[in-house]
């Protein structure tokens, strides 16, 4: 995907509205007042549809221009289930906006049995505790909040989700659930499949649509010599522009038997050079936890030692901030936060979930029995 060219002129003017945003405080009243004043972010609707093309970044569904609007990823005006104003302090931050349309932006009922969900001003989260409160915190506190929903701007959010040869949504049998999944007993799959509502019949039926579309390409592929033209249409039917273009992905992905078609659509598919390559292995590092989703970067660790708990924040290439300074491994951090030279950092280290604490080294361990 491209990156997104923002004009200077909206970098200035959202910069204003953020100002005004500050200078509402926490008065709902007129926060809602000047969101329907100044709804600029309308004005990034079309460079974001010319960026991805004509559908909605969650069901996938092509629609016309005219029906699709902006959705902030973090609702700005409320949270479903909780006395929270909302995040209406990234009303007007670029990276909270998302494509979406209309079925999945409405917030009117009109299911037969009265219990139709969709994504307006749900944002829940698999630890509750971290959900930011106010504007002021950094960009480590919010990667601390571990949303239930997936988030279709992250790559490692949209590889777990998978589809069947009948468009039917399902999570990928290759990604196990992490450990707070398991601990909270929630599945972000199959949460964000029911309340982003992608197993709607008409959203199962183009999927199906696009798996059979592939796989016949996918074929002819397979036993022609590659010309450009064939390898153009399954490419089109892939990327990531096309309606429904994950379910052309799961297609290509599960056609083994079509060895050199998939290899040669490998970096698409994300499977390297080969698919005899794409075997998990065991998971020995902490980059290899954040890598296999069961970690996220920004949480914090807790230890305790003799004198009473330290913490730690994990950073993105798997190191440990402590105090001032970082640490490369689990060990090392606890050493330097203990004085100690004989405690053990997988053992020593622990993150909080609802029912209690976690280790590192249970974590990695019911990863790894995950993976075989």
């Amino acid at each position: 995907m491209s990156p997104l060219v923002v004009p200077p002129a909206w970098t200035r003017h959202a910069s204003v509205l953020k100002k005004r945003v500050a200078a509402c405080g926490t008065d709902k009243e007129k926060l809602k007042k000047l969101f329907k004043e100044s709804p600029y972010w309308k004005n990034l609707r079309l460079p974001l549809i010319d960026l991805v093309g004509r559908k909605c970044w969650y069901c996938e569904g092509d629609v016309s221009h005219s029906r699709l609007a902006i959705d902030h990823f973090r609702p700005k005006g409320g949270v479903v289930g909780e006395s929270h104003l909302g995040y209406y302090w990234l009303a007007y931050e670029i990276s909270n906006f998302r494509l979406i349309c209309e079925f999945c932006n409405s917030s009117t009922d009109d299911s037969p049995t009265g219990s139709r969900v969709t994504k307006i001003h749900h944002f829940p989260l698999l630890n509750p505790t971290a959900r930011l409160q106010a504007p002021g915190a950094s960009i480590e506190s919010i990667e601390r909040e571990i949303p239930v929903l997936l988030d279709p701007v992250r790559q490692r959010d949209c590889d777990l989700l998978d589809f069947d040869y009948s468009g039917t949504a399902r999570r990928n049998t290759n990604r196990p659930l992490s450990t707070l999944e398991r601990t909270v007993g929630i599945c972000r799959v199959k949460e964000s499949i029911r309340i982003y509502g992608l197993d709607r019949p008409g959203l199962n039926e183009h999927r199906r649509r696009a798996w059979k579309d592939l796989v016949f390409k996918a074929k002819v592929l397979d036993s022609n010599i590659f010309i450009d033209d064939a390898v153009d249409e399954v490419r089109e039917l892939i990327a990531p522009e096309a309606p429904h273009s994950s379910a052309a992905l799961s297609a290509l992905r599960s056609r083994r038997d079509l060895r050199s078609v998939v290899e040669h659509f490998a970096d698409e598919l994300g499977t390297g050079p080969s698919i005899d390559s794409a075997a998990q292995q065991d998971a020995h590092t902490v980059s290899d936890l954040i890598n296999a989703d069961a970690l996220k970067a920004g949480v914090e660790l807790v230890g305790v030692a003799d004198f009473g708990e330290v913490a730690a924040l994990l950073l993105p290439d798997g190191a440990f901030e402590l105090g001032a300074r970082s640490y490369a491994t689990p060990t090392s951090a606890a050493r330097a936060a203990t004085g100690s030279a004989d405690v053990e950092g997988w053992d020593f280290w622990h993150i909080a979930v609802a029912s209690g604490r976690v280790s590192l080294s249970q974590i990695r361990r019911e990863l790894n029995e995950g993976l075989n």
